[in-house]
Parts: structure tokens; sequence; C-alpha cells
């Protein structure tokens, strides 16, 4: 290999890394129903809960001694898996305003350094773009498994993955594999939205000069979306985000190997793919945190014959 062959393909390399570690970073720095008493607090008038489950205390000393004996019932946290599942119709319900309160999302500050990196990345591709594309022309280092990463970054395989995780956490009632599910499906949504409207907008000539839609590359953005809403869910687990965004980083150097997108098209993919995934992921565990708040109420309760506290809680 000559000396520009050599440094064309580390370039390509070290693009493809830098990408993909600017996704997998976020794993550092994240990594008895009582009859209630008549004189109870009755309920708001303008609220229609399905069900309600109400405890109280005659005293304030009861509960406090309660406590004592048996710290270890009131330790006990469900996790999220174990919370109760939606039926799917909440799914279907909440489907296209979730779409739209995570594309807002995208736009949020916090957003902002995965977005500096991908343009960034983006700018530097663009200097290289014709050098990256005569390596693999070349020297086709991906020639017989090109096929693959077509296959894989078609949409459909994220689509059957969003549908798989959703119906598998209905089935075994693990809220946050179905969740997991849903936000799949949502960021699809959001991610072709985007991707097609920048393909539009900007009319850039494939390689192959098949067609004026490659930037960015919608094979990226689709793997890319998979792996950043699904990383997002379980907080950036390593065993779930490397693997994933490696995924997409083969995807994304078969394209190029495909002749049908450059260094940059990809790179752009893969940035508008992770922004996507992880704000709808971010906006989906947002509005669970905030509804838990809301179904949770406490209220003191002083009278002649009843002294304590009512716990309410609201079950959708």
């Amino acid at each position: 290999m000559n000396t520009s062959g050599q440094s064309c393909s580390r370039i390509a390399l070290l693009l493809i890394v830098l990408t993909v570690l600017s996704g997998t970073a976020y794993a550092f720095a994240d990594s008895t129903i009582n009859a209630a008493p008549a004189n109870l607090p009755p309920f708001e008038s303008n609220e229609r809960p399905r069900c309600y489950y109400r405890s109280f205390a005659h005293t304030l000393d009861d509960p406090l001694h309660t406590a004592q004996q048996e710290p270890s019932a009131s330790n006990e946290q469900p996790d999220a898996a174990s919370a109760k599942t939606p039926p799917l119709r909440v799914y279907i319900k909440e489907f296209f305003p979730d779409v739209l309160g995570g594309t807002k999302r995208i736009f949020s500050k916090d957003n902002l350094p995965v977005a500096l990196v991908g343009v960034g990345l983006t700018g530097l591709a663009l200097t290289v773009d014709q050098r990256v594309k005569k390596y693999f022309q070349d020297r086709k280092p991906l020639e017989h498994v090109e096929n693959i990463g077509d296959k894989i970054g078609n949409g459909y395989p994220e689509i059957g993955v969003g549908f798989a995780l959703l119906g598998t956490g209905e089935l075994i009632n693990d809220k946050k594999l179905a969740d997991t599910g849903a936000v799949t499906l949502e960021a699809f949504v959001v991610n072709g939205i985007a991707s097609e409207g920048l393909k539009y907008a900007v009319r850039r000539k494939r390689p192959n000069s098949g067609n004026n839609m490659s930037f960015p590359s919608g094979h990226a953005s689709n793997t890319a979306m998979l792996a950043a809403s699904v990383s997002e869910m379980y907080d950036w687990d390593l065993r779930i985000a490397v693997p994933l965004y490696m995924t997409t980083a083969f995807v994304s150097a078969s394209r190029i190997q495909a002749n049908e997108h450059f260094l940059s098209d990809v790179i752009a993919g893969m940035t508008v793919g992770t922004l996507a995934g992880m704000s709808v992921a971010k906006y989906h565990k947002e509005k669970d945190a905030q509804r838990g708040l809301q179904d949770i109420t406490l209220m003191p309760v002083l009278d002649k014959d009843l002294r304590g506290c009512v716990l309410t809680l609201r079950f959708l």
C-alpha cells in the first residue's frame, strides 16, 4: 500500500472511531387496601382516576413504630423493570405526542456537545471525502460484506427491533423493555423526518452519481438512532452501547464501500440518528419521572379523633 493509501485509511479509521466514542462516552458520564374513615379529606371533584389506594394512620406514633419494627419493608423500592407495564393502547395513544415532544427535545442545551462533535467531524470529513472514496474503491476492504450493511441499515431491522422490544416487554411485564421498544419506534419517525428533510434540502449527488440524496446517510442514521435510543434508556451501559455503535460504524463503512455515500455523509447520518434517538429517550424518561411525582399525594390529617397522614397513590 502506498503512503497516500495508508494516510487515507488512517484518517477514515480515526474519524469513525471518534464518532463511535462520541456516542459511547455518555456511559462514563451517566455510567392491604383499607377502607378510609368518613372524615378523611375528599378527592378533588375534577379528578377521574381509575383506581385509588389510600393508607392512613390513626396516630403519628403508629406509623413511626411500624417503621422501626419493619425497616426492610419501608426501604423496598420497585425498579423500572418491575413496575406495571401500561397496556398497548397507552403506547398507541401517546405515540404522536411523544414524537412531537422528542423532536422538540433535540434542541435542548444538553444535546449541544453531541451536535458540535458531529458537525466538527462532518466538516473535517469533507476535506478527505475524495481520498476516502478512492481508498475504498481501490482497496475494497469490505467488498464481500457491503450487502450486509445495506440490509442492517435499511430501516426494517430497526422497526422490527422496536416492535420486538415492545412486545416482549408487554408479555413479560417489563416496563423498561416495553418503553425502550416504544422509544425506538418513535425515534425512527423523528430520525426519518430529519434525515429525509436534510436530503431534500442539501441535494448532494451520490459518489456513484445515482441521485441527489447522498447527504446524510439514511442507513447510518437508522443504526445510530437505534444505538442511541436503546443506550439512553439503559443509561449508556457499555455492554449495550459499544456493540450497537460498532454495528453503526460497520454499516457506515459499508455504505462508503458500496459507493453510495461519502465519509461526511455517514458521519452526518450518525450525528442525526444519535440526536434523534437520545432526545426521544430523554423525553420519555423525563415524562415518566414527572408523571410519577404527580401520582403520589401525601396530606396531613388533624382531627379530634384522627391524627396522621393520608397517602394517595393513583394508578392509570
